[in-house]
């Protein structure tokens, strides 16, 4: 065998042995996602969503551009039961400190929602779980102390879907917050009526 003939010899062989290694780790990136998919649905069927985090997390290291895990994760933060709730008994700077973990956990969900139910609005218009991920992303913004903003999106969550009667109550309840009293008692009002309706309607 000539220079020339090695020389391309071994450039087939690289190009070969590189092929055969990008399969191998899209075969093992497969793998892992499958894995870590299951291990997150089991947990969000038991109700589990804090345990899911970090495992959602791994996954959009590895599939970033997956909408509805992303939706999933926004979830799974809403849902934290893992972070340490101020007590009045601990110095203030502990207080401070957890206060502000809590607020940055709730900030990143609110942020992830809206990021991510604006998309699924403009790609799925007509998603029957549009309404659903409106009002977790009502609670976020509430919980991040949004509250003009958790009102409009409760509404807009039992605009597209009428069963999700307890955004009226929600939304009564956030107006009670703001001494806006004629506002909640329309809202009071509304809820009751959505309930009679949903009891009818069974």
């Amino acid at each position: 065998m000539d220079r020339t003939s090695t020389y391309t010899f071994k450039l087939i062989c690289f190009f070969l042995f590189s092929i055969q290694s990008v399969w191998a780790g899209g075969s093992k990136k497969k793998e892992e996602t499958s894995a870590l998919k299951k291990q997150i649905y089991n947990l969000h069927k038991v109700d589990e969503e804090t345990s899911s985090i970090p495992y959602l997390e791994r996954y959009l290291d590895l599939s970033q551009n997956e909408l509805y895990f992303k939706l999933l994760y926004a979830k799974a933060l809403l849902y934290r039961n893992d972070l340490s709730v101020p007590r009045p008994d601990e110095p203030a700077e502990d207080r401070i400190n957890k206060a502000k973990l809590i607020q940055k956990n709730y900030n990143l969900s609110s942020k992830l929602f809206q990021e991510n139910v604006l998309h699924l609005e403009k790609v799925r218009p007509r998603d029957p779980n549009l309404g659903r991920w409106y009002y977790l992303w009502a609670f976020s913004e509430w919980f991040s102390d949004n509250k003009e903003k958790s009102i409009k999106l409760f509404q807009k969550a039992v605009k597209l879907d009428y069963r999700l009667t307890e955004s009226y109550y929600n939304i009564a309840s956030l107006y009670e917050s703001l001494g806006q009293w004629q506002d909640a008692s329309l809202y009071w009002r509304k809820f009751e009526k959505a309930e009679k309706e949903l009891e009818e309607e069974d």
